[in-house]
Formats: C-alpha cells, structure tokens, sequence
C-alpha cells in the first residue's frame, strides 16, 4: 500500500493493494470482518446488498433491497413492524431462489406473498383446514389434513409438500426438523414464513414460469385458480411502483 494517511473513503483503493502471501494483509482484513460482524452479523451474509452485487453476474442493475421501508410501502403498515430478520429472510428467499436477479418476476412473486398473506398479516391460512381431509392426492387420509393447511407467506399446503420442505431443509440446509410435517402449519408458520416457500418455488420452475409466460401463469401456478386475482394485480402495481 502507499505511503501516507489512509482516507477511510476510499476503501476501494485500499484493497486495490491486498497481497494474499501478505500475512499482515490477510489478518488485518480477519480483523476487519470481526468488525463488521460485531456491528452487524447481517453485513457478513450471503444476502447482504454489498455481497449480492459484489457476486453479480452482469445484473448489477437488479440487485433489490429488501428494507423496512419498502414493506411499509409495499403494505401500508408502519416500518417498525418489520424488523431486520424479516428483511433478511425475505431477501433469502428471493437470492435462493433466483428471483433476486429478474425485477420483473421479483414484483410478480411479492405480488402473490402480500395477497397470500394478507399484506404480511398470516402466516397461516385462515380457514380450519377441514376441506383437506382425504386428499389423497397430498398424500392425506380420510380423516387428516387440517394440520398440513396453508403455513407460511407462500401458504405451503399438503403433507406430500410440508414432507419436501422437510427434505430441502435437511439436504440444502443442513437442518433435521422433524417438527415441520409433526406439527404442520402453525409450527411452520412461525418459524420459516419466508423459507418454506423455497423448496416449493424451485420443484415447480416458478422463476421460468414468471421470465417466460408472466404473471398469470405465476398466479395461476401458485393458486391452481383464479381465486383473489385483481387483489394480486393491485399488488403488482404497488410492486412496479416501489421495487425499483
């Protein structure tokens, strides 16, 4: 590095200098992290704005924040409703999943978490569940399939899908939480609103199907009808409008 003061606003060319057989350069940017990482953990993750950027493969330009801000503007509700773990792992789902990198299919899929969730309010579904009983098709019997109803802002839905997101959990997580088909939605709802959508958005191509065929057919995928779609396009518009 130059001789002289470092000028703490030029970070960037303090680091134009790093030699990595420098065993002071590669403790002292140790020490840096620790730093960072006592101020905020969340400054040192994967999902982190600096991160997703710094990793961007030419889609600089879409690299979306996901802040307190832009729910309450998203959802009418004040910013302190939304603390730093719902930003983050809100912004997980969507780097895990791709959609972090397409505006336009980010603003569709937002659309469809605030209808679905009733603008952040349920993390739930609503009704008692009762209609899923003996749907065998999701692997119910006669008498079960309340407790797998819609859990989470997505509404995963059907013990065959609360089973894969039990599998996706344990392979890409590294997580064995049996509790997540044991105790159904209410458990899954509390504790990964945002992430139990993950695996579902991954098994069934959401992302290609918002590039390719728009937001209809991503309406319709998550839905499997029609059911709440001119509040799901009044979403899209408050997305087009603040997820910029």
């Amino acid at each position: 590095m130059p001789t002289g003061r470092f000028d703490p606003g030029k970070l960037l060319d303090f680091f134009k200098w790093f030699d990595e057989s420098n065993h002071f350069h590669v403790q002292a940017v140790k020490l840096l992290q620790e730093e960072c990482e006592a101020l905020d953990p969340d400054m040192m993750s994967d999902f982190a704005q600096w991160v997703r950027l710094y990793r961007s493969q030419g889609t600089a330009g879409v690299a979306l924040k996901f802040t307190p801000t832009l729910f309450s503007n998203l959802t009418g509700y004040p910013k302190n409703r939304f603390s730093s773990e719902f930003c983050h792992d809100c912004a997980h789902l969507f780097e895990a999943t791709g959609f972090s990198d397409h505006r336009d299919a980010a603003q569709m899929l937002m659309a469809n978490l605030l209808h679905e969730s009733g603008a952040f309010r349920y993390k739930v579904e609503l009704s008692n569940g009762l209609y899923l009983r003996g749907r065998s098709d999701l692997g119910h019997g006669p008498n079960e399939g309340e407790l797998w109803k819609g859990g989470g802002f997505l509404q995963l839905t059907g013990l065959y899908n609360y089973r894969r997101f039990s599998d996706w959990m344990l392979e890409n997580e590294g997580i064995d939480d049996p509790n997540i088909v044991k105790k159904g939605a209410e458990y899954v709802g509390d504790n990964y609103p945002f992430s139990s959508a993950i695996g579902w958005i991954e098994n069934n191509n959401l992302l290609n199907i918002c590039l390719e065929d728009g937001f209809d057919a991503c309406c319709y995928r998550i839905n499997g009808g029609w059911n709440g779609y001119q509040d799901r396009l009044n979403y899209l518009q408050k997305c087009k409008e603040f997820m910029v």
